[in-house]
């Protein structure tokens, strides 16, 4: 099966801003055994602004940084500890913007770099380029980007990992009667009104508006998505498996 999995910044990222080195190194036990399966992987990751905002905490003298700063500090640390809790298993990194999947002469050569990169065994870490982009360059947000990527190298899945196990018929955190939806065979303008108010975390930039707009984007090219929690280690074996009980799953369901 080809999957993109996109790791959210509130699962790269603790909430003092710092790498979570221990769950990067879980995520990188579970690709490996994605690949061992037969699985190719390709990875969009978010966490580099919120790694760089972390990088100043603590200075005594703080400059007014924008994003752009702040990503080109923390993705350097970002890919650093990729390339580390990855080890043997290879990592190559690319920043893409709007063009990348929006331009054809640039789609393709996009997907030419990660069709090599699959050839030699190397894992893609994708990542939307906020140093540079300007904003009519810029995507949004890496659920979004995944759901691009995902229609890009023609995959069979989607797999957004996030803080929450799935969407829920309410905010779980302030309703504890709240339930998980396990399947949405199609993403109407409803889901957005019912469940559109969710906020990011403290270091992302999505929330669960994103989640459901990438699922749409994957619904319209045929492709499914699966919501599921960054912080449980069952994710891999169950993507395995194909057992989705413990999560949302956007069916596929390819326009006419």
């Amino acid at each position: 099966m080809r999957r993109v999995v996109k790791i959210g910044t509130s699962t790269t990222v603790t909430p003092e801003g710092q790498i979570d080195r221990k769950r990067l190194a879980a995520i990188a036990k579970g690709v490996a055994m994605l690949l061992d399966s037969g699985d190719n992987i390709t990875l969009v990751t978010s966490g580099a602004v919120g790694v760089g905002k972390g990088l100043l905490n603590g200075r005594t003298q703080t400059p007014n940084m924008g994003r752009p700063a702040l990503a080109a500090m923390g993705q350097i640390a970002l890919m650093s500890a990729y390339q580390s809790v990855f080890h043997p298993l290879a990592v190559g990194q690319i920043l893409v913007d709007h063009s990348h999947v929006s331009q054809p002469s640039s789609a393709m050569a996009l997907q030419a770099t990660l069709h090599h990169l699959w050839n030699v065994g190397i894992v893609p870490l994708i990542n939307e380029n906020d140093a540079i982009s300007g904003a009519e360059q810029r995507i949004g947000d890496n659920d979004t980007l995944a759901a691009l990527i995902s229609s890009l190298v023609a995959a069979d899945q989607l797999v957004i990992l996030s803080d929450i196990d799935g969407l829920y018929t309410d905010n779980p955190a302030t309703n504890p009667k709240a339930t998980r939806v396990l399947t949405i065979p199609r993403v109407s303008l409803e889901h957005f009104g019912q469940f559109g108010d969710g906020n990011p975390g403290p270091w992302g930039s999505g929330g669960i508006i994103s989640k459901l707009r990438a699922a749409h984007i994957a619904q319209g090219y045929g492709i499914e998505t699966i919501l599921a929690a960054g912080h449980d280690d069952t994710v891999w074996q169950r993507l395995i498996d194909q057992d989705y009980a413990n999560f949302t799953r956007f069916a596929a369901q390819k326009e006419a």
